[in-house]
């Protein structure tokens, strides 16, 4: 039994377009990430600090419930912010995989 792994000296130039394009879907997706949580982040918390002056503003101090609304409003954007972008992005990774396995024609 041999302990020695055969690697190959050169990839094909198929295998390094489809890492290429891999890369390049996955620096989209990330771009849309932080945009999506960007755009996101002061909506959630303005409604995230209304909801807890309507529910808590008579009965604990204001800066009680402004940094429990700005906290749960940062929570929620980086939650549905995520979420947003990469439901956005997901066709972009669908293509890559369908072209890598040779299922559509290359776009020009």
């Amino acid at each position: 039994m041999s302990t020695e792994v055969a690697i190959p000296e050169a990839q094909s130039e198929r295998f390094e377009a489809s890492l290429e394009a891999e890369h390049a879907a996955e620096r989209d997706l990330m771009m849309s990430l932080i945009k999506s949580i960007a755009i996101s982040m002061p909506i959630m918390i303005a409604i995230f600090v209304l909801m807890t002056a309507i529910a808590i503003s008579d009965k604990a101090d204001w800066w009680v419930w402004l940094g429990l609304g700005v906290g749960l409003g940062a929570v929620a954007a980086l939650l549905l912010g995520s979420l947003a972008g990469a439901t956005l992005n997901a066709h972009k990774l669908d293509e890559v995989d369908r072209i890598t396995a040779g299922l559509e024609p290359e776009a020009a």
